[in-house]
């Protein structure tokens, strides 16, 4: 599934092709995202996860709507390497706090969702849709004293666009944190993605449409549903973005420290 801005989510066709095909093109680490699961208070979709996690042997992190700690037990033990709480954590810091007390630091990573209002950075939940009232930076400290092992920052203006990152954003939450962050929202030209690299200090980038629209693969096949439109009529002509390996070979030609 892909939106922009995270409304409206397009179904672009069956995960575990996705999975396999980033897998086997040398993905370094694979997210599944339940993008309705806090929104609409749904289940994990365990199923798929554990399907997925017998077939690519590389890190698995998985979120949306993760609520419970008996959730993140359960994604563990189905082979899930990493735990993303947003919504959860905001909500209930003291949660989050208690899974990186019994699961490690390494285990569980927070995702913000922020968008800027007013000139000020503010937090969201909910798939972007709710504001918290929380500014990004006193939440990012906030987190940091939790000993997350991750922040992992949506910029949702930016998100699904294809536009670039807003390296400007980076540049100040580089400041202000110390764990590992990842950007993720807006990932466009290579250029771009090389310059975040090099300006921001991030240290990795989370990327969704830029691969899901290479790879993507019609299937007029399938019975024609008003959430599959897309990919029943879809032309090779509108395919675009880039391979994950065309993307590695140009960041590591240009000084960027990737897996090849």
């Amino acid at each position: 599934m892909k939106g922009i801005s995270l409304e409206g989510v397009r179904n672009l066709g069956d995960p575990d092709y996705f999975s396999k095909t980033y897998y086997e093109d040398q993905i370094d680490e694979m997210h599944f995202h339940n993008v309705i699961a806090s929104l609409y208070d749904s289940n994990m979709v365990f199923e798929i996860i554990e399907r997925n996690t017998k077939k690519i042997f590389v890190n698995v992190s998985v979120g949306g709507g993760v609520r419970s700690e008996k959730e993140v037990d359960k994604l563990l033990r189905i082979g899930v390497d990493k735990v993303v709480i947003n919504s959860a954590a905001v909500k209930n810091p003291s949660f989050l706090k208690k899974l990186v007390e019994i699961y490690g630091a390494s285990t569980i990573s927070v995702n913000i969702e922020t968008a800027q209002l007013n000139g000020k950075y503010e937090v969201f939940t909910e798939t972007g849709r709710v504001k918290s009232g929380i500014g990004l930076f006193d939440w990012v400290e906030q987190v940091q004293k939790l000993n997350v092992g991750e922040i992992i920052v949506t910029d949702i203006f930016s998100e699904g666009k294809n536009k670039g990152y807003n390296i400007d954003l980076f540049k100040k939450i580089r400041k202000n944190v110390d764990t590992q962050l990842v950007a993720h929202g807006g990932a466009g030209p290579k250029e771009n993605i090389l310059e975040i690299f090099k300006e921001s200090g991030v240290d990795a980038v989370s990327i969704a449409s830029l691969f899901h629209y290479h790879y993507l693969k019609s299937n007029k096949s399938s019975e024609l549903k008003g959430s599959n439109y897309f990919v029943h009529f879809l032309d090779d002509k509108e395919k675009r973005g880039l391979s994950i390996l065309e993307l590695k070979e140009y960041l590591k030609k240009n000084g960027v420290n990737v897996r090849l």
